[in-house]
């Protein structure tokens, strides 16, 4: 069994949309439910958080033998501890070390955040981009949230190019996570 962990709702919902393009292309076989197996912490200090696995501790080597920790690295400037992808980075290793879980485990971390990710890999970003500029938006929120909610709207069927470039790394180390050991 899998488990990944991730920040907020947020994640998790964008997570379950990239596994469900993985299962229709067949590069996931076999799994049905990916709700159960994503939890969500809620938020980058509790994700980064030893004592926050207490429950996790039990079942892993017995039920659950891989692990993928997805998360932000944020805005160094907000969080000198672990903000930036340097200090998340050396915060996630910690952690891992730490937690000395015995399986194979495994991280990716968007830099910045998930909607800086996400406008990177727009088909027609730079119409979001000048409505950015234009209502200033990155003022109202540096992360981005505003502009992504926009997007989703405007194309809820499809809100994301899983096609796209930037998803490849996470795609491989979703893909890796599902993969049978021989």
């Amino acid at each position: 069994m899998v488990r990944i962990f991730c920040e907020g709702s947020d994640d998790k919902t964008f997570l379950r949309l990239l596994l469900n393009d993985l299962k229709k292309s067949n590069e996931i076989i076999g799994f049905e439910n990916f709700d159960s197996i994503i939890n969500v912490m809620g938020g980058k200090s509790k994700l980064l958080d030893k004592d926050s696995y207490s429950v996790a501790n039990k079942k892993i080597g017995k039920g659950i033998q891989k692990v993928l920790f997805v998360f932000d690295c944020d805005f160094s400037e907000d969080d000198n501890s672990c903000g930036g992808l340097e200090a998340s980075q050396k915060a996630i290793e910690e952690l891992i070390e730490i937690l000395d879980w015995k399986i194979e485990v495994n991280y990716y971390i968007f830099n910045k955040n998930l909607d800086y990710f996400i406008i990177d890999t727009l088909d027609k970003k730079d119409g979001f981009l000048a409505c950015e500029e234009c209502f200033n938006l990155k003022k109202l929120n540096k992360n981005r949230k505003i502009l992504t909610c926009i997007y989703k709207s405007l194309y809820p069927k499809k809100p994301y190019n899983f096609s796209h470039k930037n998803f490849d790394e996470l795609k491989q180390k979703l893909k890796n996570l599902f993969k049978e050991e021989k």
